[in-house]
């Protein structure tokens, strides 16, 4: 079955997602994303380190290769998913699969351009390069505010919930992977909370604004189209 332009609208979570509610959803975050990055460098950023090496304290050697599992997989899932619902859209001429998957990928691609900028502005080290009591348990790659894991996941989970699936059992098991996978790469060292909530941030920015800017193709050129 070949889905309409139109129907993608009609299943699009978001719904018509004016410019003035994009602005106001955009600045939130900004203000947000700002305000962890003042976070990051006050008295929090001593508990921060408390609570990983304690946590770390806590975990046996089947427990670090669970989250070392879960940290490298995510790409799996997070790019095989929409990649596939890409290629069955060109290969089935189905428009709805083929937007959608395109969507999520060009915003886990958006989300993490923007955690790579952040990360060679800010400059944050690794928790295990600032404090003996941290081990590095799983290969960290550049700075460490934000997290690019958390970033990705994010952007796929939610995408996954409100605009691919959309059922309860995917919300679930998509809302459990995102803080698993957050989880392990505090567990795993490599990164702060502070870390794990600026990803999340930028993970909903990138989600934001890839969906506004396929709305407006959407609307302004696809729409018109349509007989």
């Amino acid at each position: 079955m070949v889905f309409s332009n139109n129907a993608y609208q009609k299943v699009s979570i978001f719904g018509e997602f004016d410019m003035k509610k994009f602005w106001l959803t955009f600045t939130a975050l900004v203000i947000v994303l700002i305000g962890l990055g003042f976070l990051r460098t006050s008295s929090f950023k001593e508990k921060e380190q408390n609570a990983i090496a304690a946590l770390q304290a806590s975990q046996s050697p089947s427990s670090v290769r669970f989250f070392q599992g879960v940290s490298d997989s995510i790409s799996f899932i997070s790019l095989g998913i929409p990649a596939i619902f890409l290629i069955t859209g060109m290969v089935k001429k189905n428009r709805d699969y083929a937007r959608k998957g395109l969507m999520i990928l060009l915003s886990i691609a958006l989300a993490g351009a923007i955690s790579a900028t952040i990360k060679r502005t800010v400059k944050e080290p690794r928790p295990y390069e600032v404090d003996s009591r941290i081990t590095q348990w799983s290969a960290g790659g550049s700075n460490s505010f934000p997290s690019g894991h958390t970033a990705e996941v994010s952007a796929a989970a939610l995408a996954f919930s409100l605009i691919l699936f959309r059922t309860p059992v995917i919300i679930v098991l998509s809302v459990i992977w995102a803080l698993l996978m957050m989880l392990s790469r505090i567990i795993l060292g490599v990164h702060n909370f502070t870390d794990i909530l600026g990803g999340f941030v930028v993970g909903c920015l990138g989600l934001l604004i890839m969906h506004t800017i396929f709305k407006r193709f959407q609307r302004e050129v696809l729409d018109p189209l349509d007989p």
